[in-house]
């Protein structure tokens, strides 16, 4: 079936300055605390006893203080950002909980993995979160190794303080996660807004969004995220035609297909009375290929009433912010809902793809 490489269809996306605005803001707090935790930490009885671990105190305030002053004046909020700010918190506190003499104090030092690991709990998909977990854990450990090792303090003295840490900064934010996510899912159920279809069992176009912050560590390791829309073309005429029964036939048929028919990481939503959108990470070669399986997953010969489909695409480049998910998905579906509509308008039954995402040459267009 053809396909079109040309044209540039284009939507407005949401400004997310709002979100971003807050999540910078919270950072900056999040690293003033820590500036504040680990200030008292180092003047503390127990504080640092040497040039070493006084420099390696001050070295790591300097970083908390340095973080508050970024964040609170810059939108640093993609998902490279996010990633780095974890990490440099992580080692920072690391120098933080070692440059105390008494391992006490540097166990205590460990509390803003606490406030770390609640932010990754809020804001980042679960691979980060159980990520932050681990890396808690051996922070704890290590600091707990090392007081042992170059101070008078016995494993036992320092057990109740690592396990008090170890609980604060693992399992607290484990179960802030798993109760953002309930509370996330019973809040749309609640306004009315499942995450599946109840007809078809794919997931609704909030159920998407859900989804794909759950998997956007995989989809972020492809070329581009790809949102493709399919309206089948005879539903109209099968629902005014053959009732409203065979229909909703149809539409349970196309939809187990879809959904059975794609890969592991891709997602399949239904996002209109007679449509269905799927979004998935593909390479620089994928996005035709995706798009015309897609298509063909819609008819089946064998079908007792076989239907066609008008397909968009639409495609933009990783990676996609995890601070703000929703706003690249919903460019995408309108991006692709105006190339399903150029599809339509040509008679159905083919693909159109707007390739705006990405020049000519790269996108196969007829300049390449």
């Amino acid at each position: 079936m053809p396909t079109n490489r040309g044209g540039s269809l284009s939507g407005g996306p949401i400004d997310p300055g709002g979100r971003a605005r807050a999540l910078s803001t919270g950072i900056a707090a999040l690293c003033l605390l820590a500036a504040v935790g680990w200030t008292v930490a180092a003047t503390a009885p127990g504080g640092p006893d040497s040039g070493l671990r006084v420099i390696g105190a001050v070295a790591a305030i300097v970083i908390a203080v340095a973080a508050t002053a970024l964040w609170a004046t810059r939108r640093l909020t993609s998902g490279r950002a996010l990633l780095a700010f974890i990490v440099v918190a992580d080692l920072a506190t690391l120098v933080a909980a070692l440059s105390p003499a008494d391992p006490r104090v540097g166990l205590a030092a460990t509390i803003t993995l606490v406030f770390l690991g609640t932010f990754t709990a809020a804001f980042s998909v679960s691979v980060v979160v159980y990520g932050q977990a681990a890396a808690s854990a051996a922070i704890v450990v290590i600091t707990a190794v090392v007081g042992v090792s170059q101070s008078a303090a016995s494993a036992g003295d320092l057990a109740p303080f690592a396990v008090e840490a170890a609980v604060a900064a693992i399992v607290l934010p484990l179960i802030l996660h798993h109760g953002f996510a309930v509370a996330g899912n019973r809040h749309l159920t609640q306004r009315g807004e499942p995450m599946r279809d109840p007809l078809t069992e794919v997931l609704t176009r909030h159920g998407l969004y859900s989804a794909a912050s759950t998997g956007l560590t995989a989809l972020n390791r492809k070329d581009y995220l790809v949102v493709v829309r399919v309206h089948l073309d005879q539903f109209h005429d099968i629902a005014v035609g053959d009732g409203h029964e065979r229909g909703e036939q149809v539409l349970k048929r196309v939809a187990g297909r879809l959904a059975q028919g794609v890969r592991g990481g891709d997602f399949v939503a239904r996002t209109g009375d007679a449509e269905f959108s799927a979004l998935a990470g593909v390479t620089h070669e994928g996005v035709e290929i995706f798009s015309n399986r897609f298509r063909e997953l819609v008819f089946d010969v064998d079908d007792p009433v076989p239907v066609s489909a008008s397909v968009g695409v639409a495609f933009t480049p990783t990676p996609i912010d995890a601070a703000d998910v929703q706003t690249p998905i919903d460019d995408l579906l309108h991006r692709a809902g105006v190339a399903m509509q150029s599809a339509q308008d040509a008679g159905g039954d083919r693909v159109e793809i707007d390739w705006s995402a990405v020049p000519p040459v790269v996108a196969g267009g007829p300049d390449a």
